[in-house]
């Protein structure tokens, strides 16, 4: 078979089209590595358990902080929201950053939620002598109880008001790790009391802790207000406890709390809205933004560090 006339054209076109295609394939190679490059970062905003909590704050998370994190590095990167904790890991004690990390939440949220140290009172503690219950005899405990949880809504709404602060959120902190007796009885009397005060100001409150301490320290007691309830490992894990399973005291899981990121971590759990006050975005914000679902929101010095946990 005769070989066709040479065509000079020919070379040119063959070029042109290697071109084109070589351009292609380079683009496609390309897109593929900068997907597979993305999701791992974005893997989060990618999961079924994180739901958008302030809108552009797609999968970031929100932390609680107190007087463990003075004098250390606060969260990096991408906040949603925050609970500061008001106390020194004690009733009637002062957070001695409370205010710094008040204003660093505030970089990100108009009014932060706050959390509250709860314990039963010890013996020769003054606070739970006098209150509503009156002037309680050192021996009786239920007295004592009620006037010692009546004074720590007291004293920490008082003290957050001396700022000009007005947080969105009161929690009150349930946790085996402080002083409680052995009668859960009396226990929740101390928890009633300050629940009480907070309910004649008008102002939103829940319990924090988790089914088992709640069952140790308060027994069968159902006050039925919202519960942030932790114990959870990962973003996962938060999602799958916003259930009645993990709920105590009669009242609803709204929040979730994991061990993530090296800080305590949370996760407020979808069509929550009605049982509690959502973190509201502040309307100038001078701090680290969140994540949205746009690759384009991404930050570079987000990290991800092994889930533990808590």
């Amino acid at each position: 078979m005769p070989y066709p006339a040479f065509d000079p054209g020919v070379g040119t076109r063959m070029r042109r089209w290697y071109v084109i295609r070589s351009s292609v394939a380079l683009t496609l190679a390309l897109a593929v590595v900068l997907v597979l490059w993305e999701r791992p970062r974005n893997a989060e905003a990618d999961s079924p358990g994180a739901s958008s909590l302030l809108g552009e704050f797609v999968g970031v998370p929100g932390f609680d902080i107190s007087w463990p994190q003075c004098g250390k590095q606060y969260p990096y990167g991408p906040v949603a929201f925050s609970v500061i904790g008001i106390n020194n890991g004690k009733p009637y004690t002062a957070n001695p950053c409370f205010l710094d990390q008040y204003r660093w939440a505030q970089r990100v949220e108009t009014r932060p939620a706050v959390y509250v140290n709860m314990e039963f009172p010890k013996p020769g503690r003054g606070e739970a002598l006098i209150g509503p219950y009156g002037l309680c005899l050192e021996t009786d405990d239920w007295c004592r109880a009620y006037n010692y949880g009546y004074g720590i809504a007291r004293d920490v709404i008082g003290r957050a008001a001396a700022y000009g602060l007005s947080p969105s959120m009161w929690w009150l902190d349930v946790e085996t790790g402080n002083y409680w007796i052995a009668d859960p009885i009396y226990n929740a009397q101390v928890i009633r009391g300050t629940l009480d005060y907070f309910k004649e100001k008008r102002l939103p409150v829940g319990i924090y802790g988790t089914p088992r301490q709640w069952r140790i320290i308060a027994g069968d007691a159902t006050p039925g207000v919202v519960v942030w309830t932790a114990g959870a490992s990962g973003i996962d894990g938060a999602a799958a406890r916003c259930t009645s399973q993990y709920a105590f005291g009669g009242g609803p899981v709204v929040m979730v709390q994991y061990y993530d990121y090296g800080y305590d971590t949370n996760y407020i759990c979808p069509g929550t809205e009605a049982f509690f006050p959502h973190p509201q975005v502040h309307p100038i914000v001078d701090g680290p933004r969140g994540r949205g679902a746009s690759a384009a929101m991404l930050l570079p010095f987000w990290r991800v560090v092994a889930m533990v946990a808590n």
